[in-house]
């Protein structure tokens, strides 16, 4: 815990440095949104090696309403932050959830979805059915995410062994190097379902460990309301246009 409140304060001054240094994105012809892109449903690649997924196409339908060309950045989670307050990347479009430490360092679009959480094991081997079953267990997590700040509050007495990327974590599952990996039911349901991996892993068990409040939302420089307006704008016409709705069906998230 000390460690990520090190981290914390770090972006803390990182954003007051750099809070004048920059007008509006809406200044800007192109927006560059940064992503992980190996998050189904949210963020993946294709059988042509093309990011997709719902964020790539929730900001493809905000692009034209907003008026900008959005052209995304892959890099590593726990880079994402940084990356937006150093001024690399304008957006972060990765299923991140707005929780309160990360509004003390940057801002968040509306809510566009709530989902809550799921340990993956291998099928009928682990015997893990609930949080209390994880105690001394080795569980994965992506770096960075609320599934890790959860199981390393949690005083679980895990063993947490965390990962770069999702797609890593369950492969260490199928390996036999950890027991389970927790991640957003969405996610999980996108990985139990996926050719490589139906078969082999299953979901255990589901928890809420963030609140409604906390669900995922496009992050941005703080201060930028603009910028802000807009992208809360964009929303709400595809809410009421019943487009937004649409692309959640076609990705299994309603």
């Amino acid at each position: 815990m000390r460690k990520i409140l090190v981290i914390m304060a770090a972006f803390v001054l990182t954003a007051i440095a750099v809070s004048g240094a920059f007008a509006s994105v809406m200044d800007k012809g192109v927006v560059t949104a940064g992503t992980e892109g190996t998050y189904p449903p949210f963020e993946f690649y294709d059988d042509n090696n093309v990011l997709t997924g719902f964020d790539v196409e929730l900001l493809a339908l905000i692009g034209p309403k907003i008026g900008r060309e959005i052209r995304f950045v892959d890099m590593a989670f726990d880079g994402l932050i940084p990356a937006l307050l150093t001024g690399k990347i304008d957006l972060i479009a990765a299923a991140m959830n707005a929780t309160e430490e990360r509004r003390k360092v940057v801002d968040f679009s509306d809510v566009y979805q709530v989902a809550d959480a799921s340990v993956v094991t291998r099928t009928g081997g682990a015997g893990i059915k609930s949080m209390a079953d994880l105690k001394g267990r080795r569980i994965g997590v992506q770096l960075g995410t609320t599934e890790d700040l959860y199981l390393s509050g949690a005083g679980l007495g895990a063993e947490i062994k965390r990962y770069q990327k999702t797609n890593d974590a369950i492969r260490e599952i199928l390996l036999d190097r950890i027991d389970g990996v927790l991640l957003d039911t969405p996610v999980a349901n996108g990985y139990i379902t996926n050719d490589r991996f139906a078969g082999f892993i299953e979901i255990a068990f589901k928890e809420m460990i963030n609140g409604p409040e906390e669900g995922f939302s496009f992050a941005l420089r703080r201060g930028d309301s603009a910028f802000l307006d807009a992208l809360n704008g964009a929303l709400r016409e595809l809410e009421e246009s019943g487009e937004l709705d649409a692309l959640k069906v076609k990705y299994g998230l309603k």
